[in-house]
């Protein structure tokens, strides 16, 4: 019954919204910022039908369809639909995915669920009868024998995980999800290296897109991203990977503030001119580990042994953002992502948030040196180009996807402005700020 309500929910939802019958749709006199790196275009009009962009041009040559719904854009601004690469929709759960709409987050990676429920909601998304974000997904990890917890999170990971020990197990998990259609394949951190360079070759051979959360133990930055690694994902994995690199059997690794230390920006640009060869993408996913920054700054008044913690976590946290500027410097492709999945209510400390820490991330990128438009850039433009879809979404263009967030103030001015929505265009059907809060999502 809960089902058939939601069902008939978004059906009365979408028949609201402002479309006409043949989905025409015109937001005249707005400012277009396009993404692709050009200047803002103020007094512009953009012409959307049947989910697909028309024209983007000045407002006093627009052709206008006859039957178009129009919405007045003046004083408003126009971005792409922003795109978060690093989610675990099945940790968090269906209602994760009106809360992204809310917040302008239209496409969305997820990097380790179950396949079938989130090619359940995925159907269900395209056929209208749920509101979310378009999902490219990588399905279930592949990662190295390891124990699992009995927590239900635990649980749930050892279901969404395929466990290999050898390379030819490696290559066989590449293959069956690619025969399932995934649209990457995720590695996580306890694979062998003999395994992780074989995923790495399949997936070049497969021609797929493979993003790694660091197997530090066994393999650092360089080896994965000279042996083809699509994205990299976290800013810890700056350190984790010299933490062990080099360490002999039984040694005993470097502690995190002293591979902190080794972590200067001559050694730092070094490494990330390796990422510019070799076309390594990397996804920092500041805002998850400003939550571990924040549990222990938060303990610390409470409790005297998290003091020393929660110091060089913030030192940790501070200098990644630095580095995360100087990768963008130095040419590296950066995009957003938030890892959120974890559940507030489930754990004692912060977590990262659905929609709404998508735009914080943009925020730590200004703060590191990013101007606002590359920080845009790496939540629209970039990551099409990643999932490969950037012929059809990431930037405003006749003939792309209309996905597409009106906001009312300049994101360029403040990247800040990016929260300030009032209407979000979702395959090119318009929803404003009243039917978001009232039927979509959270405030």
């Amino acid at each position: 019954m809960k089902q058939v309500i939601l069902v008939l929910s978004v059906l009365l939802l979408l028949s609201a919204c402002a479309t006409s019958d043949d989905g025409a749709l015109a937001i005249t006199n707005v400012t277009v910022i396009d993404a692709t790196g050009a200047p803002a275009r103020p007094a512009s009009t953009v012409v959307v039908r049947r989910g697909r962009i028309v024209s983007v041009g000045l407002a006093v040559s627009a052709h206008i369809p006859r039957n178009a719904h129009i919405v007045d854009g003046g004083g408003k601004f126009l971005i792409p639909g922003l795109f978060d690469m690093h989610t675990h929709l099945s940790f968090w759960g269906a209602d994760a995915l009106p809360a992204l709409v809310r917040y302008g987050v239209l496409s969305v990676r997820d990097l380790g669920g179950s396949l079938e429920e989130l090619d359940r909601w995925r159907a269900e998304i395209d056929r209208g009868t749920r509101i979310g974000p378009r999902i490219f997904r990588a399905g279930p990890y592949v990662d190295g024998p390891r124990e699992y917890g009995t927590d239900d999170s635990q649980k749930l990971r050892k279901l969404t995980t395929i466990m290999v020990a050898t390379p030819e197990e490696a290559r066989a998990a590449v293959d069956s999800l690619k025969k399932k259609g995934v649209d990457t394949i995720k590695t996580h951190n306890s694979l062998s290296r003999e395994a992780y360079l074989a995923i790495a070759a399949e997936c070049r051979k497969q021609n797929i897109p493979l993003a790694t959360h660091l197997p530090s133990r066994t393999t650092t930055l360089e080896i994965a991203s000279d042996a083809g690694v699509t994205t990299l994902e976290h800013c810890e994995m700056l350190t984790e990977s010299i933490c062990y690199a080099d360490m002999p059997p039984g040694g005993t690794p470097k502690s995190p503030l002293a591979a902190l230390d080794e972590l200067t920006d001559e050694h730092a640009a070094e490494l990330f001119r390796r990422f510019v060869r070799n076309g390594t993408t990397y996804d920092p996913a500041l805002v998850a580990y400003r939550t571990f920054m924040q549990e222990a700054v938060d303990l610390a008044p409470k409790d005297p042994r998290y003091e020393k913690a929660a110091a060089g976590r913030t030192k940790m946290f501070n200098r990644f953002v630095q580095l995360v500027g100087l990768m963008r410097r130095t040419g590296v492709q950066v995009v957003t992502g938030t890892d959120f999945g974890i559940r507030p209510e489930t754990v004692p400390y912060p977590v990262s948030m659905p929609g709404a820490d998508l735009h914080d991330e943009m925020k730590l990128f200004v703060e590191g040196g990013f101007t606002p438009m590359e920080a845009l850039q790496s939540a629209t433009m970039v990551p099409a180009r990643v999932l490969r879809v950037g012929d059809r979404l990431g930037t405003i263009e006749a003939g792309k996807d209309a996905d597409l967030v009106l906001l009312d103030a300049d994101p360029l001015a403040d990247i800040a402005n990016t929260r300030r929505i009032a209407a979000v265009v979702v395959r090119g059907v318009m929803l404003d700020r009243a039917q978001l809060e009232k039927n979509v999502g959270t405030k």
